[in-house]
């Protein structure tokens, strides 16, 4: 099972996420955060292979995975 965690505080909504993902799996939301910025949310977790491109391809850090290996 994936954990797939967005840190709301550091997204800026650039949307890099949207464009690495293979899979669909983040949409821009319609929250912003305390800085104003458009930030996304995963919508298809189920989607989700833990390839890691949007983790590596945010300039922020603002995407972790976790995998739990039970």
């Amino acid at each position: 099972m994936l954990n797939l965690h967005i840190d709301e505080v550091v997204c800026k909504g650039c949307g890099l996420c949207l464009y690495y993902c293979p899979r669909d799996v983040f949409e821009f939301s319609d929250k912003r955060n305390e800085k104003g910025f458009t930030v996304v949310d995963v919508v298809n977790l189920s989607n989700c292979t833990g390839c890691r491109l949007c983790e590596i391809g945010c300039p922020d850090i603002a995407i972790f995975i976790k995998s739990d290996k039970r």
